[in-house]
């Protein structure tokens, strides 16, 4: 009987250790050399490596990136553990797979042992280290781990980043070139690289050194240790989604990695609206849609908000009609400091506060919260990679309507549709809306505003992924929907 477990144990550890020396568990793959006791190739896949249309990150390849552990001050000894050959052997448990990796020659009397506990589901993973020598941990991702660079302000979402994660905050640690920063990482600390939807973090179980260079663009070279003699190196490793579900699952507060680079209220408000997003999407089983009824659903909670910001901008468009008069006549007639004292003379006889306004400009500020964080929400959700609507492939991405055949600088190659859509929707709300407290100059004027906000929002947006740009249309469209009523019974009734 205990025979027949283990069997089953080993078949459930998928390919281990196999011709190729891979090993395939949950959410890891990873292939081991003879040499190095450190993994070639390593990539790590959501939901399960088994499932051949799971996201896939691509740490590093042969060739292509890699890891491997340095002897901290001796070069030369360095190089006879990268080249010596490691025994590798495998224990098959029920909810892990322990890979151990054994010097098979010792370095002066002094053997080294590294093993990796894998777990079959979530993606933390237990490495410990026994040896008398000072090691380091050496990572550097390679290409196949930079996101697809995007033109225009979309680069943001483009790059990768050495990061340390501690006490809620998340710093972008960035070395000049040529440099190198070290940086302190404590037991409640995690250090490691990010891209937007990927991490590989180092937890340690005792103080460590954290050293970061970035020897080429989007491509941080990080070092981690050390075991000192006698010691035993230890720390928990996450390489995974940045998906708060799994983040959650490793504990110690790591999903508070998660718009780590907000105010805590503000990432309170992202993290309901994730939810919500959520709960949408398990309704109508699509993201796309689940975005347009996103839009839907907060401008409907925001009503009492926006209903409040409205009548403020309704009075102070009311009261600019009224002392429009006035104030054109004395910048006619007056210059300076007198010009000055009879514009006060006019807020004084109409009771109106020199700065009224700030009414407007806080009704709008009120709204500020939600917008930052429904598209710092959507630029960081990892469930929207290669989910399509309509004739968007990928949400995560502009939406390519179609290849153009010539590439315009700042714009990228492709024409984007949904940015159009929403500049369009946005003139068209400023043509429709009327604003019957002001006056024709004054109408005029707010929507030649309305117009260069619209543009200014066109080249922010032109290379956004499209699941933000499409949350912004729909917002517009809705708007527009809400104002279109009005101004169609407005001209019935004249």
């Amino acid at each position: 009987m205990r025979l027949c477990l283990a069997l089953v144990l080993v078949l459930l550890a998928g390919s281990v250790l196999a011709e190729d020396r891979r090993v395939e568990v949950g959410g890891q793959q990873l292939v081991f050399a003879e040499q190095g006791a450190a993994p070639i190739a390593w990539h790590s896949c959501f939901p399960d490596c088994s499932d051949p249309g799971s996201a896939r990150a691509t740490w590093f390849t042969p060739g292509d990136g890699y890891m491997r552990w340095t002897v901290v001050g001796q070069p030369e000894v360095t190089g006879q553990l990268a080249s010596a050959a490691f025994s590798l052997a495998v224990d098959a448990a029920e909810d892990h797979v322990l890979i151990s990796a054994s010097s098979v020659e010792s370095f002066g009397g002094r053997p080294v042992v590294i093993r990796y506990r894998l777990p079959r589901q979530g993606y933390a993973i237990d490495v410990s280290v026994e040896s008398a020598l000072a090691l380091q941990l050496e990572l550097a991702t390679g290409q196949g781990f930079i996101p697809e660079q995007l033109p225009g302000f979309g680069s943001i979402y483009s790059q990768v980043h050495s990061v340390l994660f501690t006490a809620g905050e998340l710093e972008n640690i960035e070395p000049e070139d040529g440099e190198t920063v070290s940086t302190a990482v404590h037991p409640g600390s995690w250090f490691g690289l990010r891209n937007q939807y990927w991490l590989w973090l180092i937890n340690p179980q005792q103080k460590i050194t954290g050293n970061t260079a970035i020897p080429a663009a989007n491509t941080p070279l990080i070092r981690v240790g050390e075991a000192g003699e006698g010691q035993r190196l230890q720390f928990r490793l996450y390489a995974g989604p940045t998906e708060n579900e799994s983040l959650r699952a490793v504990g110690v507060n790591l999903d508070g990695v998660l718009f780590a680079f907000l105010w805590d209220w503000l990432r309170w408000l992202c993290l309901g609206l994730l939810y919500l997003l959520g709960w949408l999407y398990g309704w109508v089983g699509n993201y796309g849609l689940a975005i347009i009824l996103l839009s839907l659903a907060v401008k409907i909670l925001m009503y009492p908000l926006t209903a409040i910001a409205d009548r403020w901008q309704a009075q102070v468009n009311a009261t600019s009609s009224l002392l429009k008069p006035r104030l054109d006549e004395i910048k006619r007639n007056y210059k300076g400091e007198e010009a000055h004292n009879k514009v006060l003379e006019v807020y004084r006889q109409n009771g109106v506060h020199q700065f009224y306004t700030l009414k407007s400009l806080f009704g709008f500020l009120i709204q500020i919260p939600v917008f930052i964080a429904a598209f710092d929400m959507l630029a960081g959700n990892f469930m929207l990679r290669e989910s399509s609507f309509l004739w968007i492939v990928d949400l995560t991405k502009p939406d390519r309507f179609m290849a153009l055949p010539f590439e315009l600088p700042f714009f990228g190659a492709y024409l984007n549709i949904l940015p159009v859509v929403m500049t369009l929707l946005t003139i068209l709300s400023a043509v429709v809306q009327q604003e019957k407290e002001l006056t024709p100059q004054l109408m005029k004027a707010q929507r030649l505003k309305l117009y260069l906000m619209a543009a200014a929002f066109f080249v922010l947006f032109y290379t956004f992924p499209a699941g933000m740009v499409l949350y912004w249309a729909a917002n517009n469209l809705f708007h527009l929907l809400k104002i279109l009523p009005a101004r169609l019974l407005s001209n019935s009734r004249s």
